[in-house]
């Protein structure tokens, strides 16, 4: 598990990808697939309009062991709800804490975003919203990334 402050965030970002040690993101590595990693962890993704919370899009609940996550929500944002919620199973979250939210968001978008494919997109721009939109992954997660690359927790590329 990647704790802040630990050793894991000073490894270079080739050397930890998807929560597995030593996975290299070269030119034939498949991007993270939340649906695929939930269904190896046997949690069920479950569609429901009727969340706790009018403004919550996805959430992990404990007690069904299931992620929740709203319905007709854009691909992209989906895709980052799943991730993040992935992490709030891995790690046994219950209850909301910001710590544990921020832990989650920064796991969800080394999972979410490869550096090699920002630095094959970093020829074409260097506007994060224009990048984020190609990698399929929301302008928050994209900001979370950038904050760790210049936090110095992940190296800008591979």
């Amino acid at each position: 598990m990647l704790e802040p402050g630990g050793d894991d965030y000073a490894l270079p970002s080739t050397a930890y990808m998807f929560g597995i040690r030593g996975f290299e993101d070269g030119p034939c590595a498949y991007d993270y697939d939340p649906w695929v990693h939930a269904e190896v962890l046997d949690l069920p993704i479950v569609f429901r309009d009727d969340l706790p919370d009018a403004s919550m899009i996805a959430c992990y609940s404990e007690e069904h062991e299931a992620i929740f996550v709203r319905p007709s929500l854009h691909a992209d944002v989906e895709r980052c709800a799943i991730a993040h919620e992935i992490v709030h199973f891995e790690h046994g979250d219950v209850g909301t804490d910001d710590l544990q939210e921020e832990r989650a968001d920064r796991i969800a978008a080394r999972r979410l975003i490869r550096p090699r494919r920002i630095e094959e997109l970093s020829g074409f721009t260097e506007d994060p919203a224009a990048i984020a939109l190609e990698l399929h992954v929301t302008e928050k997660i994209m900001r979370v990334y950038m904050r760790m690359i210049r936090q110095g927790r992940i190296a800008r590329y591979a």
